[in-house]
């Protein structure tokens, strides 16, 4: 059954808890939430359509995981794996050990991929994932009208391997390479022959740089490499004891990651990770924990004497130790502790922040009221920003407002952290046709990053007294961080009227109140969607989804004012056909609608696309 999570997120995944067969009896019985619901698809490979994804190229679903509201999810002890629950349920198909995917589409996609499972037995697990996707064709700009060439590939190797022992132990590991290669295709109003001052920050006028006399041509500030790449190659391991029920005995885990990350302008990444986890009973329905996490990154830059970039180094550690006490009876489940983080860098701090939060059964666990209030911590990399924002400049300087100039400065990268978060939500389910979750969220952070384009003031004061212009901005981007507090109102709604057909709505609302900037730039103030899983009649599977983002906001240098970005409504549609035991067909439709948005200002994303292919399992 590991295949099937596997596919789900389209990766290999090893869950260690299908060792634990008589365990799982018990844990089925159990009321279990599923964060991710599940519908089993006609052909494996559908659930890998979505990844790897390139963002607004592929195909773009308008969902947002904030680090300052991250949803929250059930403190019941048991079972300590929610994956463990869905693996006793098996589609209605027989099983594969290997398949192979191939696709091709407009735009120049292209796509294959190759999964091989090694067998899955009580002792071991081990399966290899091999692919490549690629998008080489053009895009025109919202800006000009004009076509310019976005091609992207993205190639990735990955095994997993999980062993098994008595007493309810496993060894998991598993080792990912993966190599995603772009180009700078976005619309810029930098001029290679015109002269600029520095980075260019909000607050800024020509005043602020009446004391400098260089400046530096137009074409040396920009990148000399429109090409750029991201490849990065991840180890982990992990090893303990996983129970269904923690309150009979002792659990225990611990977890050693290894990452490193590296791009073509020359910026390197290691991170490091530890993760030690105990709890134990200490009678029926009481019990303590004790989680220990510790991560290091270590940011190593190219020695450079360009103008481009402004290139600095970071050395960032930090400890994070949870004690907490715990009460899990029927009618209430609670935790109650602290969180304590260390960290080392420039300068070192010590946060504290509350770690209580409450599960209250109203209605024999069919309805669920839940109540927090915790806080908060994210140690901000380049290899974070560039996976959220491929655009982003190799430099990555953060802005920070110094009140006592009146202006933003450029520092190193700051840490996020939410030294309060209070949270409130229904969870309920009616005659496992319905279930809904509705919750309402309240945060204050510091420093969180917001992306804003580069920027350069203008020095040539002829151009500027005839144009009126003082600024221009580059297609890449930097980072400004601001405080503040932001409030979130979430609702999702599951409907499964038969059980060939799954209806999931969801929707987010934001409301940000920030210090200093005018907008929280890029994010959204409500995002909504509804995907659709329908079987009409056998061997055939057709998908569909609506999703919509509200206009967001990004900071224009040239008109020295913000520029709305219109509301982005995508509308995909799926469908795949079993013609026999191994081979299946499918076709997807994105942005159907044919919608010219742009997730970020200065870039267009692919209109209309489709891809269509065949697998087949061995």
């Amino acid at each position: 059954m590991k295949n099937i999570i596997y596919l789900i997120i389209g990766l290999p995944i090893v869950n260690i808890a299908s060792a634990q067969q008589d365990t799982l009896t018990n844990t089925i019985k159990r009321d279990v939430e599923v964060i991710n619901y599940y519908l089993p698809t006609l052909s494996n490979p559908y659930k890998l359509q979505v990844d790897p994804v390139i963002d607004d190229n592929i195909q773009y679903k308008a969902t947002f995981n904030y680090q300052t509201l991250n949803k929250v999810q059930s403190i019941k002890t048991t079972p300590d794996s929610l994956e463990a629950a869905t693996m006793t349920f098996r589609p209605e198909e027989t099983q594969y050990n290997t398949w192979v995917k191939g696709g091709i589409g407009n735009y120049g996609n292209i796509y294959g991929q190759l999964v091989y499972n090694i067998g899955t037995n009580d002792k071991y697990h081990l399966s290899v994932d091999l692919g490549h996707h690629s998008m080489l064709g053009k895009v025109k700009l919202h800006e000009t009208d004009k076509k310019v060439k976005a091609p992207s590939t993205r190639t990735w190797l990955g095994a997993d391997f999980a062993t098994f022992f008595k007493n309810n132990t496993a060894l998991d590991a598993n080792a990912y390479f993966r190599n995603f290669t772009y180009r700078y295709y976005g619309y810029q109003t930098l001029q290679d022959t015109l002269l600029y001052y520095g980075y260019q920050t909000l607050q800024n006028t020509l005043s602020d740089y009446d004391n400098l006399t260089d400046s530096i041509l137009g074409s040396d500030l920009r990148d000399n490499d429109k090409q750029q790449r991201q490849t990065t190659f991840d180890l982990n391991l992990k090893y303990g004891r996983r129970m269904a029920d923690p309150r009979e005995k002792f659990t225990w885990n611990t977890a050693f990651a290894f990452g490193v990350f590296g791009n073509r302008t020359g910026v390197k990444q290691k991170d490091i990770k530890l993760h030690f986890y105990l709890r134990q009973p200490l009678k029926t329905n009481y019990l303590i924990s004790f989680d220990v996490n510790t991560n290091t990154n270590l940011i190593s830059v190219p020695d450079y004497d360009g103008n481009a970039y402004n290139f600095e180094s970071r050395h960032h550690t930090d400890v994070s130790i949870r004690p907490n006490f715990g009460i899990d009876f029927d009618i209430v489940q609670l935790r109650a502790g602290l969180n304590f983080i260390l960290e080392f860098d420039d300068k070192d701090n010590i946060y504290m922040q509350p770690d209580i939060y409450a599960d209250f059964n109203v209605s024999d666990g069919a309805v669920t009221l839940y109540l927090g209030m915790t806080g908060g911590y994210k140690a901000n990399s380049f290899r974070q920003l560039a996976e959220e924002n491929p655009w982003v400049s190799s430099d990555a300087c953060n802005f920070v407002w110094k009140a006592e100039n009146n202006t933003y400065e450029p520092t190193k990268m700051q840490t996020t952290q939410n030294p309060i978060r209070l949270t409130a939500g229904l969870r309920a389910k009616i005659a496992h046709v319905v279930a809904f979750d509705i919750s309402a969220d309240y945060a204050a952070f510091d420093d969180e990053l917001f992306f804003i384009n580069k920027g350069y003031q203008i020095a040539d004061s002829l151009f500027i007294e005839k144009t009126g212009i003082q600024a221009h901005y580059t297609n890449m981007f930097g980072v400004i961080s601001e405080n503040g507090k932001v409030g979130k109102i979430n609702a999702e709604l599951n409907i499964t009227p038969v059980s060939k057909t799954q209806i999931l709505l969801h929707g987010s609302y934001y409301n940000w109140k920030l210090d200093y900037l005018e907008e929280a730039w890029y994010k959204p103030k409500y995002e909504a969607g509804i995907d659709i899983r329908v079987f009409p009649i056998d061997r055939l599977l057709i998908t569909a989804g609506i999703n919509s983002l509200s206009k967001r906001y990004g900071y224009n240098h040239t008109t020295a004012t913000k520029e709305k970005l219109d509301m982005l409504l995508d509308i995909n549609l799926g469908g795949e056909y079993r013609i026999n035991s191994q081979w299946t067909a499918f076709v997807n439709f994105n942005n159907m609608a044919a919608q010219d948005y742009r997730r970020w200002l200065g870039y267009s994303s692919h209109k209309f696309n489709a891809l269509a292919g065949i697998t087949f399992k061995f």
